[in-house]
């Protein structure tokens, strides 16, 4: 059997963890599939995966192999894309990662258009509230926002999302409102666990830079229930600016010490060093960038009821 063919299959196994989705996918049949896996294992004398009723799951030697088949298959894209083919025409799939609300709200509306423009590409999208391994999962790209924490990746920024302090009346007309920086370390504070350093947020100042420690009672991964925690009276929240700006709108809550702002956060395209950047890759992020500048300019904060006195 022909090897890369056999090791895109394994990876997609790996993926879907289902021979049987494999095979609807590639339209063929399940022991094709099975035969495919069956000649690598031959081949490397191992067994790649742990079958049973209920699962499939790679063995250590099957997650070896599979960031072995990542790199291979990546330079082999690279060695076409370096020689001029495919220059011409966009084709091949687009494994594209991003956090769930970011990616639904900013993201996938662009890639229709995309999508349109290259009729030849396909997209598999990953909207997952997850830090995402790239190179382990076969990612071509990740939209993440925020600074690089892994040295092993390129980052290309493609705009920024300005951030707010905010908090319901509730939660003020029960716990009274920070005046100082200083002063949300007696207050409960919402945190974003996908962050590095959740408990450290950095303003901008008239004086400079400042970090403040702070502290809650709740934390989540997902930054529409953050949202939805900060309208429920649970605390103060540091958030985007598009998230909430509805709501600064119709006064479910305010933004509060303006004369402190969260420093923006860089929306990056982020994706594994190498030496050629893939052409359907490249296309995407240029596209991404135009449209969401485009698109997502600036939002001012509302002014009048909803903004903090002080």
């Amino acid at each position: 059997m022909d090897l890369i063919t056999s090791m895109e299959i394994f990876m997609r196994v790996a993926r879907s963890k289902s021979f049987s989705a494999v095979a609807r996918e590639k339209d063929t049949s399940q022991s094709t599939i099975s035969k495919h896996i069956a000649s690598l294992e031959n081949r490397l004398n191992t067994t790649l995966f742990n079958r049973s009723t209920r699962q499939i799951k790679l063995t250590e030697t099957g997650e070896e192999y599979y960031s072995y088949c990542a790199k291979i298959l990546n330079d082999l894209k690279e060695a076409e894309s370096a020689i001029g083919r495919g220059q011409a025409l966009v084709t091949g799939t687009l494994r594209v990662s991003s956090t769930a609300t970011f990616g639904r709200l900013f993201i996938l509306p662009f890639l229709w258009d995309f999508m349109s423009e290259h009729p030849q590409i396909k997209v598999d999208m990953i909207l997952e509230d997850r830090y995402v391994d790239l190179v382990k999962e076969g990612v071509d790209m990740a939209i993440r926002v925020g600074p690089l924490l892994d040295s092993n990746m390129v980052a290309q920024k493609i705009g920024e999302s300005e951030r707010v302090i905010v908090v319901s009346q509730k939660y003020i007309d029960k716990n009274g409102e920070p005046q100082t920086l200083a002063d949300l370390k007696n207050f409960d504070c919402i945190t974003y666990s996908l962050q590095n350093s959740p408990q450290e947020w950095v303003f901008e100042t008239p004086s400079g830079i400042e970090c403040i420690n702070v502290g809650g009672r709740f934390s989540s991964t997902n930054p529409e229930s953050i949202v939805e925690a900060a309208k429920a009276g649970l605390g103060i929240a540091v958030v985007m600016l598009w998230s909430v700006h509805q709501y600064i709108e119709d006064g479910s809550i305010k933004v509060i010490l303006n004369d402190y702002k969260p420093i923006p956060l860089d929306v990056s395209a982020v994706y594994p060093k190498r030496e050629y950047l893939p052409l359907k890759v490249k296309k995407l992020i240029e596209h991404l960038r135009i449209s969401y500048n485009k698109h997502y300019p600036v939002i001012s904060i509302p002014h009048g009821k909803n903004q903090s006195s002080n």
